[in-house]
């Protein structure tokens, strides 16, 4: 694949001249990872930052008692641990491939001669990483100020598409997951579910739910 134009597609890079994305590409690879395996573990030395060119990994952070919370899915086109860049020695969670997937690498060392070489490029990748994060601390504070079923409601219309004249959200992910990344465990959401069910709001079918009536299912964002 074409690493250097699939670099300048990310909005980490969509500033930069082509003298610079080729730079940038010269400290990038190919890696590939096979379904549950893990990319990085928390606390593992940050060597390097990925973007997802096929395949969906998820980032996630263990309780003391071992049970997972999902803090991010990350699909094509998506960055992983970029904040490595500039923040941390070490990862700051686990990530494992939900399918098999590839992704480009960026060795860090490399990354960051590079940027003290060039000022430039640091300041437009700065911009772009800080856009970045104001769409974390979204995510935030809609996990702190919203309930399970604002979270749930707002996640199947965010995710529908229309086809055959219906409204459906494919399940990409197991109930397992979706709880984990929606900030609450499986029983909670398949209660909110059967209560969604029980308005007429929606119905499952398989690996989707069929959406009936969008505008009270809005009601509950």
């Amino acid at each position: 694949m074409d690493i250097q134009s699939f670099l300048a597609r990310q909005f980490l890079f969509e500033s930069l001249s082509e003298d610079q994305m080729e730079l940038i590409a010269g400290s990038a690879s190919i890696k590939k990872v096979k379904k549950t395996e893990l990319l990085f573990s928390e606390a593992q030395p940050a060597t390097a930052f990925f973007i997802v060119v096929s395949g969906k990994v998820k980032i996630y952070k263990l309780s003391s008692d071992g049970s997972e919370q999902i803090l991010h899915i990350q699909e094509p086109g998506d960055l992983v641990a970029e904040a490595i860049i500039f923040d941390f020695d070490t990862y700051p969670a686990f990530c494992e491939a939900l399918e098999d997937t590839v992704l480009i690498r960026l060795s860090k060392p490399e990354f960051l001669k590079l940027l003290g070489h060039f000022p430039d490029i640091t300041f437009k990748i700065m911009s772009a990483y800080s856009r970045r994060l104001r769409l974390l601390l979204a995510k935030i504070e809609e996990l702190s100020l919203h309930d399970i079923k604002s979270r749930l409601a707002n996640y199947l219309l965010s995710n529908s598409i229309i086809k055959n004249k219906r409204c459906i959200v494919r399940l990409s992910l197991t109930k397992k997951d979706l709880a984990s990344m929606l900030g609450t465990i499986p029983e909670t959401l398949s209660r909110t579910l059967n209560f969604f069910k029980r308005e007429k709001l929606i119905s499952e079918e398989k690996n989707q739910i069929i959406i009936f009536n969008k505008t009270k299912l809005k009601s509950f964002i």
